[in-house]
């Protein structure tokens, strides 16, 4: 074998690997098996009542509140005063169509982008009342996330679908 035979393997080599790493990405994109596991498993053992944790998940970030029972019971006197009492009209697994939106009453994970903007929602918590506050238009939401008659949203706030995996540990999951 002479030199320019073997030279011209070594670029043909280098030409074929070139190739590959430049088309596995297109591949990777239209091979369905090639997705990656977007979840997010979330440990809650950390978490007191009447306290919340932000969780960066998806590139937006997550309320993660637990609740006390007494703020869990009052969600089921407060409908008259909002515009989706039911939630009928928002986003949310179909798990969390209860007055309480949530798997359990006591643990509320809920988007903090408003359903108006998308700015980000702030927790208000006082001895007179909790929920949440848009601070771009004013909106108001409840403990659980549903938007008061006279605010500006139309919606509810965004529920995720997770699921627990233990007691203290839920597993955010992407849906679609």
């Amino acid at each position: 074998m002479n030199r320019r035979t073997v030279l011209t393997r070594i670029v043909q080599a280098f030409s074929l690997t070139g190739f590959a790493f430049l088309t596995y990405p297109f591949i990777r994109a239209f091979v369905p098996s090639f997705e990656e596991d977007l979840s997010l498993e979330i440990d809650l053992s950390g978490l007191s009542v009447n306290h919340s944790k932000t969780i960066s998940w998806l590139g937006r970030n997550l309320y993660i509140v637990r609740r006390s029972d007494k703020v869990s019971n009052r969600l089921f006197q407060e409908s008259e005063q909002l515009k989706d009492p039911a939630s009928r009209d928002s986003v949310q697994p179909d798990f969390a169509r209860n007055p309480w939106r949530s798997k359990h009453p006591d643990i509320f994970v809920v988007f903090k982008n408003c359903t108006h903007l998308g700015c980000e929602v702030a927790a208000q918590t006082s001895a007179t009342s909790s929920g949440f506050s848009c601070p771009c238009h004013n909106s108001q939401f409840d403990s659980s996330g549903r938007v008061e008659k006279d605010s500006v949203a139309s919606f509810n706030l965004e529920v995720p679908d997770y699921e627990y995996v233990s007691r203290d540990v839920i597993r955010l999951i992407k849906t679609s």
